[in-house]
């Protein structure tokens, strides 16, 4: 792949212009680029390597003053050990409304026509809107909670059992008896509007970027565990 100031050079294509969203540090070479289409148009992803930077992470001691733990849950986003409680920002349920009326109306219309693509990209939009406020909130929130500590203990959560549905109850005429689904559904919906898992990815790239670490562990019944493993390691 041969990419010069304004254009890309992509194989079987040929020269595609591009703009840069930043630039490419110096002393790193492009190695693999991958095309991506978003609601708002096409992107390309580089990866860049530089020999000169380490991959490995930065093993630190943890101890009483540069350690944090904090659990991750609905009711608040986060709790720190130091008694900080941030709160949830709901992205998707906050444009859950606007989402349903343009559902609504999407239905309403004929399959691939020209209202019914205009209507099916706004959604899409709106979509990538709230996953990048998702995103962008994430990252900021990973930069304050390492303002002050080197180290965070996080609960290691096993979050495909979180979303599993619940299995089927049958009753002894063979028909199914209510298993609380309806009940889970809503709260799959808020853990996915949560994005606990891509927290935590955003977590572990912060530290790494910033020489920093962080500890999960799953622990056996309670986040108490967390705070007793926090102990022994000071």
């Amino acid at each position: 792949m041969l990419m010069v100031a304004t254009h890309v050079n992509l194989p079987k294509i040929g020269l595609v212009p591009f703009v840069f969203n930043r630039q490419i540090p110096k002393g790193f070479k492009v190695k693999t680029g991958t095309v991506i289409l978003e609601a708002d148009g096409w992107y390309i992803s580089f990866t860049i390597e530089d020999k000169a930077v380490p991959l490995r992470r930065a093993e630190i001691q943890p101890t009483e003053k540069n350690s944090c733990m904090f659990d991750l849950g609905l009711l608040h986003y986060a709790v720190t050990s130091n008694g900080e409680f941030i709160e949830v920002p709901k992205f998707f349920r906050k444009s859950e409304h606007r989402l349903s009326k343009l559902q609504v109306r999407l239905t309403r219309k004929q399959k691939h026509s020209p209202p019914w693509k205009i209507l099916k990209r706004k959604i899409a939009k709106l979509h990538q809107l709230i996953a990048r406020q998702r995103l962008d909130w994430q990252f900021k929130l990973a930069y304050y909670l390492f303002s002050d500590v080197s180290v965070i203990f996080l609960e290691d959560l096993l979050l495909a059992n979180l979303v599993r549905r619940c299995k089927a109850k049958l009753g002894n005429n063979g028909q199914f008896l209510p298993n609380g689904q309806s009940a889970k559904s809503g709260l799959n919906k808020s853990l996915q509007d949560a994005a606990f898992g891509q927290f935590v990815e955003v977590l572990e790239y912060v530290a790494w970027k910033l020489g920093k670490r962080v500890i999960t562990r799953r622990p056996k019944r309670h986040i108490s565990a967390l705070l007793e493993m926090l102990k022994q390691s000071f």
